[in-house]
This record gives structure tokens, sequence and C-alpha cells, in this order.
């Protein structure tokens, strides 16, 4: 899969969503909203002491949410369970994570942000753990013997990420937000099978759908500075995702038939991660057009389009 070809499935893939899903009610791209039961407090000081602990149980139970409101949860016996329903933001088409997971010791806290800032800490957080990704996926194909276009693309790959995470920080200023750096975490050197596994999650899946919602952006966002930074990082990220399969089909040839199936399991799981339904909240859409991101329906088609076209068969 050569970054041609991944190009023009991506103008295929954005043409046919386009024209089915634009216009429907929009959502946010995707969020996790989730009900998170409480045990009251024993005190009876009322209202205000009410809206305290509420507050005190979002800052404890959803620290990053990007909102955090009172909810009940309905009871066999009729009655009902206190409850905050905690929305975060997801990673909707984040690059390539570093090989010990998300990176960061730390999330940073976005909840006093509007949407759009959130979102744009996140994406400058992300880019940031994939330099170091990069760094480590060329450390790691050195000591395998890949050969040396490989860790050229590699060392590449790292430097854009480099500049991606500049200019997401740079747009996440725009929005009110700021974007310390953060330590992440080193990483032991992956084996062959380690790394081809992590390589089909991350890049072949992970990384090419970020390339295309970064696409997509670059298409709808209301925002002009917001839709030349995306052109470019989409453009990059293709390229990183054509590496990805680059060195899928290096390590495949090096692995006997029980590791390439554990490999190819990675590969569908990562897929069926990416087409799982989306929850919707209309209550942001203003801040989130600007940033072009797609509504729900949108990313799910997105997702599902671009699974069947590179043949991965998560909906099996």
């Amino acid at each position: 899969m050569n970054m041609r070809h991944l190009d023009k499935l991506f103008v295929m893939i954005i043409a046919t969503t386009a024209l089915g899903a634009r216009g429907l009610a929009c959502g946010p791209c995707p969020e996790n909203v989730s009900q998170i039961p409480l045990l009251p407090p024993s005190s009876d000081g009322g209202v205000e002491d009410a809206g305290d602990w509420i507050a005190d149980e979002c800052q404890r139970k959803c620290p990053n949410g990007i909102s955090c409101v009172p909810a009940s949860i309905p009871l066999e016996d009729g009655g009902t369970m206190p409850a905050i329903e905690c929305t975060q933001m997801s990673e909707c088409g984040a690059g390539r994570r570093p090989l010990g997971g998300y990176g960061p010791e730390k999330r940073l806290d976005t909840k006093d942000l509007g949407p759009a800032g959130a979102w744009l800490v996140d994406a400058a957080t992300l880019e940031a753990g994939s330099v170091i990704a990069f760094r480590e996926l060329r450390r790691d194909l050195a000591a395998l013997g890949a050969p040396r276009r490989l860790l050229r693309a590699a060392s590449r790959a790292a430097d854009e990420e480099r500049r991606h995470t500049r200019r997401t920080r740079a747009l996440a200023r725009r929005y009110g937000a700021c974007v310390p750096r953060q330590p992440f975490g080193a990483t032991r050197r992956a084996a062959l099978e380690e790394l081809a596994t992590h390589n089909a999650a991350e890049g072949c899946v992970r990384e090419a759908f970020g390339a295309l919602v970064a696409r997509w952006q670059a298409t709808f966002a209301e925002d002009a500075e917001v839709r030349a930074a995306m052109a470019r990082i989409a453009d990059e990220e293709a390229r990183h995702a054509a590496l990805a399969y680059a060195i899928d089909a290096w390590a495949k040839r090096r692995l006997d038939p029980a590791a390439r199936a554990r490999v190819e399991a990675a590969r569908r799981e990562a897929a069926q991660a990416i087409v799982a339904p989306r929850a919707r909240d209309t209550g942001r859409d203003e801040a989130l057009r600007v940033l072009g991101l797609p509504d729900a329906a949108e990313a799910e088609a997105l997702a599902q389009r671009f699974v069947a076209a590179l043949g991965i068969g998560a909906a099996a």
C-alpha cells in the first residue's frame, strides 16, 4: 500500500461519505460518555452541599472530561441511584502511539477549555507522543536489521511529527490553551513480532485512519488556519501510513505462520475499535465545526468505508 494508493482511497472515501452524511445533526468526533454511580454523602447539608459534592466527584472521577453533569441510574425497585455523566473527548484519527501506550505520565487537564481547545490540546499531546513512537521504531528497526530505506523513513517521520506538534500547539494557543511539554516514559526494545503487531495496529490502521480524518478536516474546517495545517499534516500522515505498510511487508516475511496470524488479529482488533459506534452530543456543534471534525454519523461512515477499502474485515 503506497502513498499514491492511499491518496486515491482517501479521495474516494471522503467524496462518498460527504455526499451521504453532510447535513446530519452534528456531534463530537468521537466522544466517550459514561455514567458513573455515586454513593451519596452521609451529611444532610441540603442542596448547596449536594452541589459541592457533585463538583468534588466530577473533579475526582472525571478529571479530564469536557463536561460532567449530574445524572441518575434507574434501579430494579423503581428507585434511582445518583450518578455523574462524564463526557471525554476521544482520539479521532490520532497518530502512532509509543509502544508503551498513550505516552504522557499524566493526561493534561482540559475541563476548563472549550471543545475546540480541548481537542487541540489532546491532538498536540498525541503528536508529541508520535515523535517518541517513531524514534523508538527506528531504534528497533535498526536492531532487527531492517533496510536503510525504512530507517531513513522512520527518521523523517519523527521530524515531521515534531512539526505537527508545533503546529497543533500553535492552533491550541489560538483557542486559549497552553500545551506544556510532558515527559513520556521510555520503552524497552521490541522483538520482531511485537514490533510487527504494534505497527499493524498503530501504523496500518490508526495512523492511516488519522491521515483520512486530517484530510477531512483540511476539506471541511471553517477555520482557514486549521484547514492549512491539516492539509500538510494529512499528506505527511499518509506517508507514515505507507511506511507502516512497508514495515508490515518486511516483518511478515520474517515471521512464522502463527506469529503472522497474531499480527492480523491485532490489525482486526484495531479496525474494530475505530468502527465502534460514536456517542452524540449536539451541544457543541459550532465549536467543533471550526475544526472540521466529522460528526458521529460521518466518523462512523468514514471508519466503515476505510476498513472495507483496506480489506481488514473488522465487521465480520
